[in-house]
């Protein structure tokens, strides 16, 4: 499916403007969201970053680094099981359930799978 032109406008206008708001409320210096944005340029970076956030209980952070992680490597398996996961964290277990049902499962095992379902049954609880 092609978008006109319009679309692809206002489609990136979007984009642009999730970027700015998914910046976390905890950054409030210009050496802090380079640091944020520093750690998502590398996956492996950003995606640590995210589990120190979770670690904080900062869900909402860790989130937004994830899609920022997500943004640049938009095929990482991992960033996207673990943002399935964090969405349950925050209560949002049918979000959740639906990005893990578009994981591929030649991306991962079915165990992995069935955890991460769990997971997300349980939600918020510890």
């Amino acid at each position: 499916m092609s978008l006109s032109p319009v679309m692809k406008c206002v489609t990136a206008t979007f984009l642009a403007a999730g970027c700015v708001t998914s910046v976390p409320l905890t950054a409030q210096t210009i050496d802090q969201l380079d640091t944020l944005s520093d750690a998502s340029v590398d996956a492996a970076a950003g995606i640590a970053m995210a589990r120190e956030q979770a670690g904080r209980s900062e869900y909402l952070d860790a989130l937004a680094t994830l899609e920022r992680v997500l943004a640049v490597h938009p095929k990482s398996h991992e960033a996207r099981l673990i943002h399935a996961i964090y969405l349950c964290r925050i209560d949002d277990t049918q979000g959740g359930l639906v990005e893990i049902g578009k994981l591929k499962e030649k991306n991962y095992s079915k165990k992995l799978l069935a955890e991460a379902r769990q997971m997300c049954a349980q939600g918020g609880e510890d």
